[in-house]
């Protein structure tokens, strides 16, 4: 319910907010995709994405949101498709080059 509250402010915020929010969920996809790259497994790097948004969006914001949460980890899902979706392209051209 209290997502339905908060409605009408999002609709009266200033462009400082959308910066912070930015650079936050940016943040987070840039520490998610580090885990990602660094131990290869694509479920502790999803599952990670929302408690790294979380700790920033209360060290930036000073408050996070649900909403918010679902972009961070939606926006990290995307970034291990595409990082599979590529590797996968390489391995297909190496086995027709040989």
């Amino acid at each position: 319910m209290t997502i339905i509250n908060e409605v009408p402010y999002w609709f009266s915020i200033d462009f400082y907010f959308i910066r912070i929010v930015l650079e936050v969920l940016l943040v987070t996809a840039c520490i998610s995709t580090i885990i990602f790259i660094a131990t290869k497994n694509q479920y502790i790097s999803y599952l990670s994405a929302a408690p790294a948004f979380y700790i920033f969006s209360l060290i930036g914001l000073g408050s996070t949101h649900f909403i918010l949460l679902v972009l961070s980890m939606t926006i990290q899902a995307g970034i291990i498709l595409l990082i599979n979706h590529r590797q996968s392209k390489k391995r297909v051209l190496l086995n027709e080059s040989k």
